[in-house]
């Protein structure tokens, strides 16, 4: 009789476990953490959202615009709104992300006329050039730099808007001193091809400051964010960032 309820009990147990095992795989935003660096990708990244009708709209101009047709993935920023859309197999393009983002203080300005130190965020289409962050590759399929003590976004007008590494202190922007805002972040490739002195550069898509949303340009998203984001674009990937749904077709 003893063996018997101890083999039931034993039973029950194995059940309440598997039950268990099955709820937490199901709960919304479970995380699955990178086997390499412990860092959390959420499960979720790149999962598709049912569209309201300015979505719908948003979709419209997307699949009009210039950009689309030089590229099959967008993070669209609209004012504080950050959203991802991925071109599917049968060309509509599809929203995968919608969440609230930083921008420059001074609010944004058109990528022609902002200047060093203004400010200002650029408004345009603009090519991720690559992620970069603090430690390896967090599992993002986009190329990855990592930080270093000599890790530089150069200010110099001989290697003006690059990362670069160096020896000894240059202008610009020593990437290890912002272990915070650059722990995840990607490079925009605004004013590239040509470089123009004196237009801006280091403006980056990455993780906020904790005190405020508000940055020097660049765009800022909260870290679980930035994660995700980083876990569903790769290589290929633009950044449009305007004012309104209607500038879009500009782009």
């Amino acid at each position: 009789m003893k063996k018997n309820i101890s083999l039931l009990s034993l039973c029950l147990v194995f059940c309440l476990i598997v039950s268990f095992s099955a709820f937490a795989s199901a709960i919304p935003g479970s995380h699955a953490v990178h086997s390499t660096t412990g860092s959390s990708i959420p499960s979720d990244a790149g999962s598709l959202l049912k569209l309201s009708e300015s979505d719908k709209t948003v979709q419209k101009l997307l699949e009009g615009s210039l950009t689309a047709k030089i590229t099959d993935q967008i993070i669209l920023v609209v004012d504080h709104q950050l959203t991802l859309w991925n071109k599917s197999s049968n060309g509509t393009w599809q929203k995968s992300m919608d969440v609230y983002c930083g921008y420059g203080r001074n609010g944004l300005k058109p990528w022609n006329v902002r200047k060093e130190g203004d400010g200002t965020t650029p408004i345009g289409s603009f090519p991720i050039l690559h992620a970069f962050g603090f430690g390896n590759n967090p599992g993002t399929a986009m190329d990855w730099k990592t930080i270093t003590e000599h890790s530089y976004w150069s200010g110099e007008d001989s290697s003006y808007n690059t990362w670069v590494e160096s020896m000894t202190p240059i202008s610009g922007e020593h990437l290890i001193e912002y272990n915070i805002c650059y722990k995840y972040a990607m490079a925009i490739g605004f004013n590239r091809n040509p470089i123009e002195l004196g237009r801006g550069s280091a403006i980056f898509l990455h993780v906020k400051n904790p005190a405020t949303w508000a940055s020097s340009g660049c765009v800022s998203v909260e870290e679980p964010v930035m994660l995700q984001l980083l876990g569903a674009c790769h290589n290929g990937c633009y950044i449009m960032i305007v004012p309104d749904v209607a500038s879009i077709s500009n782009f």
